[in-house]
């Protein structure tokens, strides 16, 4: 990329220690090549490495090993620096963008916290993109927003049980009885339930014990065919989160040492055989929809994260599988190595079970700190957080209504929101299906992008290893982009995955012509990538 005759580009200069998490950063931000150092020499060794940018963001390092730089680029400082001021143009930050980067994408939020509904790193990103707006001559990114659409909306289902009857007759399987009656009838009280649901409610209570005893289908074996049936007529496809093994309730995450090992609960296990599911499984990928596994102890060891990868792999004949832990277990930021090194493409589970929000602080999906290759796809928006009875208990009105602002940051920042809709909410006594097909309508409205995982990590993936760059001469403004071959689509249409975006920060006013088509916002001009898109520009900025 060119500085003389195209755009000038951003730097970054942190203690060793803070490398890992910025360079996270950078590519959550889309920053085209930055320009690196990690050195804390004194004297102008670094006056050559940053001689093109215009922006240095600095994190743990002396201000006077800069000194050389004089008052000519911007030192943004995003976290805490020594020494006095050697005469450098600063503006300081108002967070400490290193320690609270690492905290957000290896540890996340507790529920508990303040503002847990607001993706708190994304909004610290951008603060730092207006600077660059201001100070970055013809700043070009990579926004986190599929080209053709508004952001990327994926669906998850965790599969607990396919079926009342293969369980016994103890906590769930009663459980069940008891939401269907005392619970079911509170929630019809209040208006939570209409009066046909609470009716057919009782008679399915009636069904479920004929079908214990071999007498048709229970209610919870109708729930997966009819989650299948709503995605096709949608024209959507999902990823579903098989239990690798039956009757195992595995390891409770509060003792980590394998020599101090408590049991879960009983009720965690389940109780379906996934390998006598062998011919939905390989049904469900090649009519476009992704299984994954729902994991039991992946959480905690390789061994057991291999063992629960290899058992859905061998009936799939697909390696690249995504995992949520049952229950949400997890241990960071043990968890996040112990999963990439059990041979899993990416982790689902960085959410909440009691509120909607961004555990994370994001979102986009991201590498954790402590691996190379698994990506984290964080949980935004559950079911059972929004209308469970333990935790928030909405209205279906309620429950659509909260969780909306999760789609509007989306549309602001882009990034990727992940829905998890358990199949047994899509019939008695839940009946939550209605706000799930509400929110895909509202996602397909917004222009969203709804695709299974393995397609928004591979668009994420491409995004990441562009390269991009601007030249200049006299009128003519030319952008290249280099880019990895795109895939297909999972999805029904089988289409090509949508191009990567690509974002000029200039007044679009000035342009007289294009070689390609093009989206104008207040102060940038975006394109889809490709080899090379030919502006003429004209004229000085304008207002």
């Amino acid at each position: 990329m060119s500085n003389s005759n195209g755009c000038e580009r951003i730097g970054i200069y942190v203690a060793d220690e803070l490398v890992r998490v910025y360079q996270e950063i950078a590519g959550l931000m889309g920053i085209p090549a930055p320009v690196w150092s990690s050195r804390q020499e004194q004297g102008t060794a670094l006056t050559g490495v940053f001689s093109e940018c215009a922006v240095i963001l600095a994190d743990g390092i002396s201000l006077p090993s800069l000194k050389d730089l004089g008052s000519g680029p911007l030192i943004l400082i995003c976290g805490p620096v020594q020494g006095e001021n050697p005469g450098l143009r600063l503006k300081t930050m108002p967070f400490n963008l290193g320690c609270e980067g690492t905290r957000l994408l290896m540890e996340g939020r507790d529920y508990r916290e303040a503002g847990v509904g607001e993706p708190v790193l994304d909004q610290m990103l951008e603060e730092l993109r207006q600077v660059f707006r201001q100070d970055v001559g013809h700043y070009l990114e990579l926004p986190p927003i599929p080209w053709g659409h508004a952001y990327a909306l994926t669906l998850t289902h965790d599969l607990d049980i396919l079926s009342l009857k293969e369980m016994p007759v103890a906590r769930t399987f009663l459980g069940y009885f008891y939401r269907s009656s005392l619970v079911n009838w509170k929630r019809w009280r209040s208006g939570k339930v209409r009066t046909s649901e609470f009716t057919q409610t009782l008679w399915e209570m009636a069904r479920t014990w004929a079908a214990k005893i071999g007498l048709g289908q229970d209610v919870w074996q109708r729930a997966l065919p009819r989650l299948l049936e709503l995605e096709k007529a949608l024209g959507v496809r999902s990823s579903l989160y098989f239990m690798p093994f039956p009757g195992k309730p595995g390891m409770l995450p509060a003792h980590p040492d394998h020599s101090a090992q408590e049991e879960a609960p009983a009720n965690r296990a389940s109780f379906y055989d996934v390998a006598k599911q062998r011919t939905l499984l390989s049904r469900l990928e090649q009519e476009g929809w992704e299984a994954g596994v729902h994991g039991i102890d992946a959480w905690y060891a390789e061994r057991e994260a291999r063992a629960e990868h290899q058992r859905i792999a061998r009936l799939t004949g697909q390696q690249e599988l995504g995992v949520r832990m049952h229950w949400l277990y997890f241990d960071t930021p043990a968890s996040f190595r112990s999963l990439e090194q059990g041979g899993f493409l990416y982790d689902a589970t960085f959410g909440y079970n009691e509120v909607v929000g961004f555990r994370a602080g994001t979102l986009q999906p991201y590498h954790p700190l402590n691996c190379r290759t698994l990506w984290e796809l964080p949980l935004h928006i559950q079911d059972g957080a929004l209308l469970g009875e333990e935790h928030l208990n909405l209205s279906r009105e309620e429950a659509f209504a909260q969780a909306l602002p999760v789609l509007a940051w989306a549309k602001r920042f882009g990034g990727a929101v992940s829905l998890l809709w358990h199949n047994q909410s899509f019939t008695a006594p839940r009946f939550w299906g209605e706000v799930y097909e509400r929110l895909i309508k509202r996602g397909q409205e917004d222009g969203a992008w709804i695709a299974v995982p393995r397609d928004i990590l591979s668009w994420f993936t491409c995004r990441r290893e562009c390269r991009i760059g601007l030249t200049r001469e006299g009128t003519t403004w030319k952008i290249t982009c280099t880019q990895p071959e795109q895939g297909t689509s999972r999805g029904p249409s089988a289409s090509p995955l949508p191009p990567v975006r690509v974002r000029l920060y200039l007044n679009p006013r000035r342009i007289r012509a294009c070689s390609a088509p093009y989206e104008t916002g207040e102060s940038y001009v975006d394109f889809a990538a490709q080899p090379l898109v030919t502006l003429q520009v004209e004229g000085e900025e304008l207002g």
